[in-house]
């Protein structure tokens, strides 16, 4: 065994203190980043905020959310065969990207500003920049002292430049005809009536994001030889349920907001997966 790996029992001891690190981390750079005093405006009526308060209901949110993280990375990255700062770097990037962008998403009622704006935007960018940071730290230093350091074996079975392009373009188009079919049958809450420009445009640099993210995750499941499972793993388990997390914390500090937040990623993520496993399987069947 690699000396620089640590025990069983250090790796669970090193995930709850960082964990805890990056919970109060994220808390802090909320706190101090421009426009964290704008929280002190917004009406926090949701179920878990009225009870428990909105500082708890934050330190909950956050530790789910970085316990997921480090849970698919240390399950998942322990098979991947390349270096650990690749698998660290990889997860961490993906959750960085996922929060930093999905702060942008217009929803301005769930903002302390009564329309969207610049000052909408720099708001969002920073609350954004305080999640992201803490989980890029988390999972690049627990990758490194939990992982032995292979070699990079991927190179051969990854997907090539031209697949990787097909790739974030079939995501990003599924995702916003999903969300444009969301928008104007109101399934899916949205203002998109008031700033359709902006909240297509958010759609689609999301949809970059999730097919990136794809993207980055596929060379770490490449032992998984079921190509279901492999895109079941990534996007339903890794991807969508870290998203679903993430948008649940609404649900947690704004009342009747939780059943569409469950709508709309599920519909995300079930609507991506199905295309992309059906994509993969043409593909296949194709080149056989």
């Amino acid at each position: 065994m690699n000396n620089k790996i640590i025990s069983r029992n250090k790796v669970i001891l090193l995930n709850i203190f960082m964990i805890a690190f990056a919970t109060f981390t994220a808390i802090f750079f909320h706190a101090i980043f421009p426009g964290g005093e704008e929280l002190d405006s917004v009406n926090f009526d949701g179920l878990i905020a009225r009870n428990i308060g909105f500082q708890l209901t934050a330190i909950l949110y956050f530790v789910l959310l970085f316990l997921h993280c480090v849970f698919v990375m240390q399950y998942f990255g322990k098979k991947a065969d390349m270096s650990k700062i690749q698998i660290g770097l990889r997860f961490g990037i993906v959750f960085a990207l996922i929060y930093f962008f999905g702060m942008q998403e217009v929803v301005v009622e769930a903002s302390p500003f009564e329309k969207w704006g610049i000052d909408f935007v720099i708001f969002q960018f920073f609350m954004g920049l305080g999640d992201a940071l803490p989980v890029l730290i988390i999972c690049s230093v627990i990758s490194i002292y939990s992982f032995q350091n292979k070699k990079n074996n991927f190179e051969n079975k990854n997907m090539k430049k031209n697949e990787k392009i097909k790739m974030i373009s079939l995501i990003t188009i599924i995702f916003t005809i999903l969300r444009g079919i969301g928008y104007e049958t109101g399934l899916i809450v949205s203002n998109v009536e008031t700033y359709r420009i902006q909240s297509y445009l958010w759609t689609i640099i999301f949809g970059v994001v999730i097919g990136l993210s794809y993207v980055l995750l596929y060379p770490v499941f490449l032992n998984e030889q079921k190509r279901i499972y492999r895109i079941f793993k990534i996007l339903v388990l890794t991807i969508g349920t870290n998203w679903l997390i993430f948008n649940s914390f609404m649900g947690m500090i704004f009342k009747n907001t939780l059943p569409q937040m469950i709508l709309r990623v599920g519909t995300d993520i079930v609507g991506i997966f199905l295309i992309v496993l059906l994509n993969e399987l043409f593909t296949k069947k194709r080149k056989n």
